[in-house]
This record gives structure tokens, sequence and C-alpha cells, in this order.
């Protein structure tokens, strides 16, 4: 299969054209992390959330909290007199409660299943390059870890099916690519998550929602990933089509020479 990054640039080069990338930068500056606890408030308040902010926050961001929306009460710390730390309720409101200005994309987890078994090919193309993929737990925040030294590739189990696609395509560029020192981490990331995002275009996966957003921070904004792309584009495409290529190869064996 013939790969092109041609998608990739000019989805960047539309990012950089429009100002996109300052409403991105805006928006994920005003999002805060926040504690298991509070996720655990939030997802028992609001299941279906997906981006929680406060009342005052929202409207910076050009959105209005619509009337009569009830109030997702989490903690916040507060430093009191005595010089110690004591915690306060306040009231936060996802997306689906306010209307007004559309907010740029931020890195969101593709969610679906993975019906045509895309995972699995991958692992046959991880194997047959002498790593082993698991499933497994992993910190908060790591969807996936590549080491070269114990041959492993581990994706996290939490993940919805067509993520840990994603992720194992985005963990097999670095079997691929980055098994010696010489190529920073920004470089390293920029380059397994374009890889990532070839190769589930190649099978209908729609990854921008996610893509975009992770490898420009690491690149620094569209432009800087477009200069990124004239650097490493080659070494993005070929890689893709060695994975898409095995992959197919693997999908269109007969079921029992699959499991074999």
């Amino acid at each position: 299969m013939s790969i092109t990054i041609t998608l990739l640039e000019d989805a960047l080069r539309a990012l950089a054209i429009e100002g996109e990338w300052e409403k991105y930068l805006k928006v994920q500056a005003r999002f805060r992390t926040y504690s298991a606890r509070n996720a655990l408030l939030i997802a028992r308040q609001c299941p279906s959330a997906t981006q929680v902010a406060g009342y005052r926050t929202w409207q910076s961001l050009g959105r209005q909290v619509v009337k009569g929306s009830r109030a997702i009460k989490i903690v916040a710390p507060i430093k009191r007199d005595d010089g110690n730390v004591g915690f306060r309720t306040v009231s936060v409101f996802d997306l689906s409660q306010t209307a007004g200005a559309t907010l740029p994309a931020t890195p969101q987890l593709l969610i679906g299943e993975d019906k045509a078994g895309i995972f699995e090919a991958l692992v046959a193309v991880a194997e047959h390059h002498g790593f082993v993929v698991s499933r497994g737990d992993l910190p908060d925040g790591i969807n996936g870890l590549c080491s070269h030294l114990t041959r492993m590739i581990t994706i996290s189990a939490t993940l919805p099916a067509r993520h840990q696609v994603k992720t194992l395509a985005h963990e097999l560029g670095h079997a691929l690519l980055h098994g010696e020192a010489g190529v920073t981490r920004a470089i390293a990331e920029f380059e397994a998550e374009s890889i990532a995002y070839l190769v589930c275009h190649a099978f209908d996966i729609e990854s921008a929602s996610y893509t975009f957003g992770y490898i420009m921070q690491w690149a620094g904004g569209p432009t800087q990933a477009l200069d990124a792309i004239l650097t490493s584009g080659e070494r993005i495409r070929t890689t893709a089509e060695i994975i898409v290529d095995a992959a197919q190869n693997h999908l269109d064996r007969p079921l029992s020479q699959q499991v074999a």
C-alpha cells in the first residue's frame, strides 16, 4: 500500500493559517487535571462529562453556562491564615452544559470497537520485529510503553479498543525507529504519533481528534510541525508503509493461519 503524508501536512497547514493553534493553547491553558477524588466526584454527578471548568472560565472561552444547569461539586485546596491547607467545595460545569463559541479540538480518546481485528494484526507485526505485546496497567496519562531493552510493548488495558489500535501503532513507530540514541524525545513522539495517524487512516480509523493536538504539543505548533515533516517525512512515510503492509498481509491470511 502506498502511504502519503499529504493529508497530515494539509491538516497542519490549515491549523497554522487559520490560527486554530492559538485557540487550542488558550483552551488547554484553562483546563486543569483533576485528582482521582475529583474525577470520581465528576463521574458520579455527570457520567457523560468530557470537559469541566468553572463558570468564569467558560465565560473567558466565549461560552456561557446554560440557565438551570446543575453544578458539579468538586473540592479545591485553599490556604488558611495559619498556613495550613484546607479544602472547600467549588462548582464546575461540563461542556455539554454550556453554549457559545466552538472550542478547538483537544486530544480525545478514540471511542469504538476494533471489529476488523487491527490490533491483533499489529501485534503480529510487532512479533515479526521481535517485540512482545501485552495489555496491562499503566500510570495515569500513559497509554503505552515501548522498551527496546526488554523488547516489550505494553498497552493500557483501560483504553477503548479503537484507541488501543492507535496506541499500538504509535509504539510500533518507536519500536522500528527509536532503538538507538540520537533522536530527541520531541522528535521521537512527533514521528511515532504521525506514523500512528497514517496507519489508522489506512485502516479507516480517524485519529485526528487525538493526533493533531498531540503532535503539535511536541512540535510546538503547526508551523514547527510542518518543519519537522521536512526532516522526518520520509522516515514517517516508509515506517507507516511497512507497518500497514505487514498488518494487511496478516489480515488477508486465512483465520486458521492467523491463529497459528
